[in-house]
């Protein structure tokens, strides 16, 4: 591969691999090929003729493609690829890189990766910058040299990058591609692209925790306990089988038990009554934990606890979202920022601050921005994850923004809507879903 390439993968299961004006489809469960050489004017409405210089898949059915300064926005579905959006296509002026992505600035891109984790990775000649997703900006301190940020990666840049959501990412150059261990950070292989298999994953491993089946739940939560990502109580719901030729336990539909309560090195903890497990869990919950995990951990500070108000459980109706493992209500983060340890609650660092004429939230990044940075992560998350506007494939684009009002993500600062009274209910804790209120 080499300039005019591009790889992006999406929720559909696969992976495509563009090179000038074609491309090959390869297939996330079994890591092949399926096809190779597809027109790509055929099959992706919109696109250049071209292949693009960078691509990836940013969520809420949204992927973008880069070309030189410029970019457009994709519209996938959940088969796959439908189309550009009318507003990026001619006659209208083009989107530059530079204007609508902060910090990013101008030049082509070589690739772009969604880490899965509320951070994107733009890679250009021998440096990379890291994009926030909540801050909807570069961080600070970059770009940085390649060399010194991904351990065994062709230091003078790359042609292309992919990632499917699991253990490993791939990276291409010229005719070769490296393997980059995400758990160890580093590059374990290196081989001709004409070698190219990719790790299985499952089908479903980049769709949001909202959308997924229960089978597809199960068989995510069987790739990351395979993984080490977490435990299931071997007296209550047993693991057993695997997810590639078949979990034989716990079955999709059956509510598990976590235990000990570490998911993705980080402790989830009750911050009323200590508990050695976490009980009644619904899979595709279990799946949305892991991520906000990884979300909360993506960069400083560094996260050990997780609190809630509960997991599995609830004194509503036997049938709301609460009693029936959908939902988290998160209540605050306990770890270390500069070797100092930190405690920040929903409550007194957010819910009781005073109110702020004009502001849409009282959190503010000049008085406390590691309360903002974080709890403004974690509401990001569950726009992102869990139900933000809608249910299940009702949430569309755009996303939910913190003033804004009404939606299925609530906290202190929620807007209630007419007859509502969430706000009040939610000065301690931010609300998550994961399907209906009710069933």
């Amino acid at each position: 591969m080499s300039r005019g390439t591009c790889a992006i993968s999406l929720p559909n299961g696969k992976a495509y691999l563009f090179q000038g004006t074609t491309y090959t489809r390869m297939d996330f469960a079994t890591g092949f090929a399926e096809q190779n050489d597809l027109d790509t004017a055929t099959h992706w409405p919109g696109l250049r003729a071209d292949a693009a210089d960078a691509a990836v898949y940013y969520g809420f059915g949204k992927a973008y493609f880069f070309y030189g300064d410029e970019y457009v926005r994709y519209e996938v579905g959940s088969n796959g690829p439908e189309g550009v959006e009318a507003d990026y296509l001619p006659p209208n002026a083009p989107f530059t890189t530079a204007q609508f992505w902060p910090g990013v600035g101008a030049g082509a891109l070589d690739a772009v990766l969604n880490w899965g984790t509320g951070k994107l990775y733009f890679f250009r000649g021998a440096d990379y910058l890291r994009y926030d997703l909540t801050l909807d900006r570069v961080d600070d301190n970059y770009p940085r040299p390649i060399a010194s940020g991904w351990p065994g990666l062709w230091a003078d840049g790359v042609d292309a990058a992919l990632y499917q959501g699991g253990s490993f990412a791939y990276f291409f150059k010229g005719s070769e591609f490296c393997r980059y261990n995400v758990d160890t950070d580093a590059v374990d292989a290196q081989d001709s692209i004409s070698a190219l298999q990719l790790d299985p994953v499952p089908p479903a491993m980049l769709k949001a925790a909202r959308d997924l089946t229960l089978p597809e739940a199960n068989a995510i939560m069987g790739y990351q306990i395979q993984a080490g990502k977490y435990s299931l109580r071997a007296t209550s719901t047993p693991y057993a089988g695997d997810w590639q030729t078949g979990i034989t336990s716990p079955q999709p539909a059956t509510h598990v038990v976590v235990q000990p309560t570490s998911v993705g090195g980080i402790t989830y903890e009750n911050d009323a009554v200590h508990q050695t497990l976490i009980d009644n869990v619904d899979q595709r919950m279990l799946v949305a934990l892991y991520r906000l995990t990884r979300w909360l951990n993506s960069s400083a500070p560094d996260v050990s606890t997780i609190l809630h108000k509960g997991i599995g459980h609830g004194s509503g109706l036997p049938n709301d979202c609460h009693n029936q493992g959908r939902a988290l209500d998160f209540s605050g983060v306990q770890g270390t920022l500069d070797g100092a340890a930190f405690d920040k609650r929903v409550l007194a660092d957010w819910g009781k601050l005073p109110a702020v004429a004009g502001a849409a939230t009282r959190l503010d990044p000049a008085v406390d921005p590691l309360a903002d940075l974080l709890f403004r992560t974690a509401f990001t998350f569950g726009t992102f994850e869990c139900e933000c506007n809608g249910i299940g494939p009702a949430n569309r684009w755009p996303r939910k923004r913190l003033g804004d009002a009404g939606g299925y993500v609530i906290h202190p600062d929620y807007i209630d809507g007419p007859g509502e009274n969430l706000r009040a209910q939610h000065q301690d804790h931010i609300h998550m879903q994961v399907g209906k209120t009710r069933i």
